[in-house]
């Protein structure tokens, strides 16, 4: 399965449209901090939750997808900034094998305890040493690829190495 991920906007309008016309997934996800409201025709193809900013109570703080075995929070309630043991443990309780995230706003792909744990950066303020980006997750072959604003690839890591 191809998983599009796609994390703090920030109010931002059109690169998540963007990203959602150059890379569709076969599931789209937005991991929060869009600061749109839930019914925004941007994030409509998109299984979304809220960020720390995002004041729609509409959206889901967590949410686990069973199809993709995918459990996805904007991370701002799980103490992601030190480390993802909090993160690994609650996807874990779904037996989820992977657990997305943002707001850190900095890309980084993890195994933690047995979960690929992984954040796409933030598509429009990063931090850290890589560009603004969003990533596609491949289930199939176990690799996320890192995509700047100019959609082109600069980063991809075989979760299976890690």
């Amino acid at each position: 399965m191809r998983v599009l991920i796609v994390s703090d906007n920030h109010g931002e309008d059109e690169i998540v449209q963007s990203a959602l016309d150059h890379n569709p997934g076969d599931l789209n996800i937005h991991l929060g901090d869009s600061e749109f409201t839930f019914e925004n025709p941007e994030l409509e193809k998109f299984n979304k939750v809220r960020g720390n900013v995002d004041d729609d109570s509409r959206f889901p703080v967590e949410a686990h997808d069973e199809e993709s075995n995918i459990f996805l929070t904007h991370g701002h309630l799980y103490n992601i900034k030190s480390d993802r043991e909090v993160l690994s443990d609650r996807a874990l309780e779904f037996e989820a094998k992977y657990a997305l995230y943002g707001h850190s706003h900095i890309a980084l792909a993890e195994n933690i305890n047995g979960v690929f744990c992984i954040n796409p950066g933030s598509i429009s303020i990063p931090k850290g040493e890589w560009e603004a980006s969003y990533c596609v997750l491949d289930t199939e072959k176990d690799t996320v690829q890192y995509y700047n604003r100019a959609h082109e690839k600069f980063e991809e890591v075989n979760l299976l190495d890690l």
